[in-house]
């Protein structure tokens, strides 16, 4: 079966049962499940959980992976108090993805500059530096425990924060094991940040689990979330570094805007053509 899915943020005008009906119609057989509103803010349990995986199922639909919370959801928190809050709920998410039968979890590791009080203190990136390991200390047991993949993602923050791309990723999980903790390319945030997202596939290596295909504007990107194909982005040049480095899948598509003013629901099909196009 081909390894392809479709994240749920491309249907962020509906709420997640009608997001997943869309993502079923478009031809997907995989699903990523945001963890936030309008979608799975909150982790559903007992009969609630039961009834969300009968209905996936009802749709042919399987979970392949999670995201997590974003906003403020990060491994590297600068205050301790917000650290903590959010490595409970982040080991909520690895529960769930667990009970959804999902391999990986995506993570945000920093936060946004935006959600920082003084964040652009120079003592801030110090903070976030030395919280990041110290949660993956407490969460990567919880992943080993519920057979799950943590995936750290790069992203597109103009900051002096670390851990934004693959460079600084890339020995920070080495320090873990590879059964619990690896790297998702998110290929717009490193355009956005111009850096070169198959150079980053290539830093990434055998640890890249994996991936946010979306396009961006070449000249001007800003994290557009574009269908592959339709930004300015070398998809040949991406796809063969993914060979190169032996990419195992999948190959999950974070489309959530149009070029062209298309809706929702015609951007899932659209990217599902480029999918078949592609041969996946």
């Amino acid at each position: 079966m081909s390894d392809i899915s479709y994240s749920t943020v491309g249907f962020r005008d509906r709420d997640v049962e009608a997001a997943l009906d869309g993502v079923a119609a478009a031809g997907f057989t995989q699903t990523e499940i945001v963890g936030q509103e309008p979608h799975l803010a909150v982790p559903p349990t007992g009969k609630a959980l039961a009834d969300f995986r009968t209905r996936l199922a009802a749709r042919g639909l399987r979970a392949r992976t999670v995201h997590a919370p974003l906003t403020r959801n990060v491994l590297g928190a600068p205050e301790e108090n917000w650290r903590l809050e959010v490595v409970e709920k982040l080991a909520g998410y690895l529960r769930l993805a667990a009970a959804l039968e999902a391999t990986e979890v995506i993570i945000h590791p920093v936060p946004n500059p935006i959600f920082v009080p003084e964040g652009d203190d120079p003592e801030v990136a110090g903070r976030i530096a030395d919280a990041v390991p110290r949660s993956l200390d407490r969460l990567v047991p919880v992943a080993q425990s519920e057979g799950v993949r943590m995936l750290l993602e790069n992203l597109p923050y103009s900051c002096g924060y670390p851990y934004l791309g693959m460079k600084e990723l890339r020995p920070l999980v080495e320090d873990y094991p590879e059964e619990h903790l690896g790297l998702v390319i998110d290929t717009g945030h490193a355009w956005t940040m111009k850096r070169d997202p198959s150079r980053e596939i290539e830093i990434a290596g055998s640890r890249l689990r994996g991936t946010h295909l979306q396009d961006v504007d070449y000249d001007q990107p800003n994290d557009n979330h574009w269908v592959p194909t339709h930004g300015g982005l070398d998809w040949p040049a991406i796809r063969k570094a993914l060979a190169s480095v032996g990419y195992p899948g999948p190959w999950t598509f974070e489309v959530a805007r149009g070029t062209r003013d298309e809706t929702p629901d015609q951007l899932a099909h659209l990217t599902r053509e480029v999918a078949r196009s592609w041969g996946l």
